[in-house]
């Protein structure tokens, strides 16, 4: 089977990442997945963004989850990666289920938590993923953190769930079975073929990131997909 390209945080490469015109140019690319990060704001929104303060990618400084949802939309998400972006505002999760519900694209939630409000967290996904139904092959959630893991699967969201690790440990197999997860996500540059096939062999799928050169999957033939910055290299590259 083909790989399935994963546009990382919209079209990464190419546009402010996790923001509206970094989302809607993976649909236009024809993108079977898109990847986003998830975390909640003061107030309890969900909304999409990587990094636990708006320094790096916004004409702000903070912590997210610092100012309410109005706050944080007084910012621009757009402008610190080119000009011709400016006035990106930030995106909620519930913007972009409504965007995608009617497409056939899947969505990778990444849950990007550091504090201990997990039940917060998760059971606000519960109602918005209730409310915007997706079917179940549409939807994967994923983090490194193994507690908010736990959470989401005591949860029963009702959707697939993946681990996410810098390198396989002997704790993501512990999880991989305690979640009854789908797949294991891995950092491209600390997975090797053994790992990738007793994952598969065992009955997960394996997603690796961030692949951004096709080169680098020269050794990594068998993974079940990539996430790219730069999908559209993979896209006209002979796999």
């Amino acid at each position: 089977m083909p790989i399935t390209i994963v546009g990382h945080r919209g079209v990464a490469g190419q546009y402010p990442e996790n923001t509206l015109v970094s989302i809607q140019a993976a649909i236009d690319m024809g993108l079977e997945w898109i990847e986003v990060d998830v975390q909640p704001t003061r107030d309890r929104h969900l909304v999409v963004c990587h990094d636990h303060t708006i320094d790096r990618c916004s004409n702000g400084f903070g912590r997210v989850d610092h100012y309410t949802l109005e706050q944080l939309q007084q910012f621009d998400f757009g402008a610190w990666f080119s000009p011709q972006f400016n006035f990106q505002p930030i995106m909620t999760l519930e913007q972009l289920l409504r965007l995608i519900k009617p497409l056939n694209i899947g969505l990778n939630i990444e849950i990007k938590v550091d504090t201990d409000d997990y039940d917060v967290v998760v059971n606000e996904l519960k109602r918005q993923l209730e409310q915007f139904a997706l079917p179940e092959e549409r939807i994967l959630i994923s983090s490194f953190d193994h507690q908010i893991l736990r959470h989401v699967h005591h949860a029963q969201l009702g959707y697939p769930i993946a681990v996410l690790s810098e390198k396989l440990s002997t704790q993501d197999w512990q999880l991989l079975k305690e979640i009854n997860a789908v797949a294991c996500n891995l950092n491209v540059r600390n997975t090797n073929k053994k790992q990738i096939s007793a994952l598969q062999q065992a009955g997960y799928q394996v997603w690796c990131f961030t692949v951004n050169n096709p080169k680098q999957l020269q050794h990594l033939q068998n993974v079940d997909a990539i996430f790219s910055d730069y999908p559209h290299r993979f896209l006209t590259a002979s796999m």
